[in-house]
Formats: structure tokens, sequence, C-alpha cells
């Protein structure tokens, strides 16, 4: 835990990915307690169209660069944790991927400990 998602335009190439994925591990093992080894992220590039958003909701400017950070999660971060974590995860963005922050979205959904199975159809998380 937890399960990073990103959806990323196409012209982003493999390495602005794999540095935008890196960003959000940093960003997760120093504001949310997140160990280092705990890795599982599915990152998907869409072709125009594919990911459709509002470029001025809210006030802030979004550009074609739009990425969706879409994280599942255990519940319990305090609030000042999660704002942490969105400022980690926008600054790391921009220094490693060269991604604007007003094109990073991020969306958490927290979930229980049974919610959870890393394999052999256990439920690891459970005593």
């Amino acid at each position: 835990m937890p399960l990073v998602r990103i959806d990323a335009p196409d012209s982003y190439d493999q390495d602005t990915l794999t540095a935008l994925g890196d960003a959000v591990h940093q960003a997760m093992t120093e504001t949310i307690d997140v160990p280092g080894d705990d890795f599982f992220q599915v990152i998907t590039r869409h072709e125009p169209g594919q990911v459709r958003y509002d470029r001025g909701y809210l006030g802030v400017t979004r550009g074609d660069g739009f990425v969706v950070v879409a994280i599942t999660l255990r519940g319990g971060r305090l609030y000042q944790q999660k704002t942490a974590l969105y400022r980690r995860i926008t600054e790391l963005a921009r220094e490693r991927a060269g991604v604007d922050p007003a094109d990073v979205f991020i969306a958490l959904t927290e979930n229980q400990p049974v919610d959870w199975s890393f394999g052999d159809g256990k439920a690891q998380y459970l005593p």
C-alpha cells in the first residue's frame, strides 16, 4: 500500500513518466510515512482527448501536460500530511520531470487493511 495510478498525455516520453513516478513515490516516503520498498504504480499514456478536464477549474490554469495522480491508501493520515503530500508531489514533479504544478491533479482514496491483498490470495494486513 499505496497503489498509485498516473495518467499522462502520450507526449511524455518514458524518462519523463519514470521521473514522475519516482517523484510521487519520494513524496509519499517523505510526507505520509510510506516505506521505500512499498512501491506499486500503474502509469498509462493517453492520446489527445482521452483525458478530459476543465482548464480553469477553481482558478488553476491547466495546460496540455495535465496528469492525474490517483493514490489508493489505507486511511488515517492527517490533513497536514495530505496537504504536505500534494505540495511535495508538485515540487518534485517539476524538479524531476519538468511537469508544471498546475498540471498535476491528485486524488486520494482511503480504505481499510482488509481491502488489500498483495498476492497468494491473502489479506496480509490482517492479524
